[in-house]
């Protein structure tokens, strides 16, 4: 466990870094632009719940952090177990580039989630098992979609991601992972 404990500090220094980084930058002649929103993400066997914040690096440039939740439920279609149901918290950090069309704007982008999860399996073979593990889990997504604009304040929209779930630290039995597309729904409020 002391790797993830290292790993959550990592990450916390790298998003107190990016942050105050961008905060810090000298303002160019583009007007500074902070979002704040929600977001629903589906895949096949679960839910992603999170908060997002968006900075406007660039007219058409967005950086992207999220926090939230991950609730999953992969029954027996994780290959190692019979029944697995999974939940955790963590965050991702991306970049979204913004392509005007309309009253919105298509998005184009990237992100990487890093979840804490726990599982809790079942086997039933002769002697039947169970167990809880945790996994520390990195997901990388490419997405797409399109977020119009109900008013200058507000956005939402809808986009399709492709990503893929990599247990890096496994601290139990082998629970599920592998590749999976989503559906995200995302509201966005603009700050300033």
């Amino acid at each position: 466990m002391g790797n993830v404990s290292v790993m959550k500090r990592i990450i916390y220094l790298w998003v107190l870094f990016s942050f105050s980084n961008s905060f810090s930058q000298q303002k160019s002649e583009v007007k500074e632009k902070r979002e704040i929103g929600l977001e629903i993400q589906k895949y096949p066997v679960g839910t992603i719940t999170v908060i997002t914040y968006n900075y406007f690096f660039k007219e058409t440039w967005a950086m992207r952090f999220r926090v939230g939740g991950n609730f999953a439920n992969r029954k027996d279609e994780s290959g190692f177990n019979d029944d697995e149901k999974a939940n955790g918290f963590g965050g991702s950090f991306g970049i979204n580039k913004y392509v005007r069309s309309g009253n919105g704007n298509f998005i184009f982008g990237a992100n990487v989630d890093v979840w804490n999860m726990w599982t809790k399996w079942i086997d039933y073979s002769e002697i039947p098992q169970n167990g809880k593990t945790y996994t520390l889990v990195i997901q990388p997504w490419i997405n797409a979609g399109y977020l119009y604009n109900f008013s200058k304040k507000f956005n939402a929209g809808i986009y399709l991601g492709f990503g893929r779930e990599i247990n890096v630290i496994t601290d139990g039995e082998n629970v599920g992972q592998g590749l999976m597309g989503s559906l995200t729904l995302s509201g966005n409020y603009k700050l300033n």
